[in-house]
């Protein structure tokens, strides 16, 4: 089969063998795979990774064949799949129903092969079936959504919480721009795209900050706050020099909740952080069936986040255009003819 390995030093489509399941896996055939942050770290050397690997983790696709111990009544579901393989459970965090933390659990495309090729066998206990109703390019957008809702699963929220800033509105932002409006949040957005900015607006952004417009973003923050700041400040920039204007733009006793690093050093105001008591929060992946429900019953809307969809064997044209477009939310690989 084709797949697109990173070698360590450049991405290359080359054959590769088709996995032989073991007798708890299924064999996707992989039908479409969204371009994640990850990935550009990955391929630009910032986040270390074994290889050489087949990466790619945000992917849809069909079972076309099941190990011995997996029900054959799987073989034609249309699926997506978590990505965290080779659970345990048996550590501490699987005993509490923390899988997503599991001591063993290898990350797929970043620590094993993952979905940038035309198969990929995953244990069945990873995948999700989903409704015809939910197109398979749209079913991309699975994994980054169970992570932008993990942002409110793992941050408690309170009566005083009003108002959620968002820096960066890439996917993951809008995401979960679009969670914070359905739960009734007043929502300033902070990007350098204006395109985004717009789309925001459109999913409800009650203030929009152009970062390259202004002087003093935190400033303009709690101009529109009663000059506190922010209740919750959320970066999905994955920009670490961000995090000064994070911090500054949230108010005292607030929250911080930090979803993308890619692997960079970030700089923090601990001072500040200690002196003014803000809670720090981090998330990563997050509930499948929710983000599933979420899609198929349009409490968040993703068919305008894709930018732009390419044939497998231009992937490396999309990663060249997905690090040079600031206005790119996401890009598809499509293994469709």
């Amino acid at each position: 089969m084709k797949a697109a390995v990173f070698n360590g030093n450049d991405l290359v489509i080359k054959n590769v063998d088709t996995p032989t399941l073991t007798p708890s896996q299924v064999l996707i055939q992989v039908k479409a795979v969204g371009l994640c942050g990850t990935d550009l770290a990955i391929i630009e050397g910032h986040l270390p990774t074994p290889t050489p690997i087949i990466i790619g983790h945000e992917f849809s696709g069909i079972i076309v064949e099941v190990g011995e111990s997996v029900d054959s009544a799987w073989i034609g579901k249309r699926v997506v799949s978590e990505i965290n393989s080779n659970i345990d459970f048996s550590c501490y965090y699987c005993e509490r129903n923390i899988f997503t933390q599991c001591i063993s659990r290898k990350a797929i495309g970043i620590d094993i092969d993952g979905a940038l090729a035309e198969y990929i066998a995953i244990e069945s206990y990873l995948v999700h079936e989903i409704s015809d109703s939910l197109s398979l390019n749209d079913a991309t957008f699975v994994e980054p959504l169970a992570a932008a809702y993990q942002t409110f699963e793992m941050m408690p929220l309170e009566d005083d919480d009003k108002t959620i800033a968002i820096f960066g509105l890439g996917k993951l932002g809008l995401l979960i721009l679009q969670i914070a409006v359905f739960k009734n949040f007043k929502v300033i957005a902070i990007d350098g795209s204006e395109k985004k900015l717009r789309l925001a607006e459109e999913f409800g952004a009650s203030k929009l900050i152009n970062r390259l417009a202004v002087n003093n973003i935190s400033q303009k923050i709690r101009e529109s706050t009663n000059g506190l700041g922010a209740d919750i400040v959320i970066d999905c920039s994955g920009n670490p020099n961000a995090l000064v204007n994070v911090v500054s733009s949230c108010r005292t006793r607030g929250k911080i909740h930090i979803k993308s690093t890619h692997g960079l050093g970030t700089p923090l105001d601990l001072t500040d952080l200690v002196v003014r008591e803000i809670t720090i929060y981090t998330s990563r992946c997050g509930p499948f069936r929710k983000a599933i429900e979420g899609l198929e019953k349009n409490h968040v809307s993703v068919k305008e986040l894709i930018s732009d969809i390419y044939k497998f064997e231009k992937i490396k044209d999309a990663f060249a255009n997905y690090k040079k477009d600031r206005d790119i939310i996401k890009i598809i690989i499509s293994f469709e003819s």
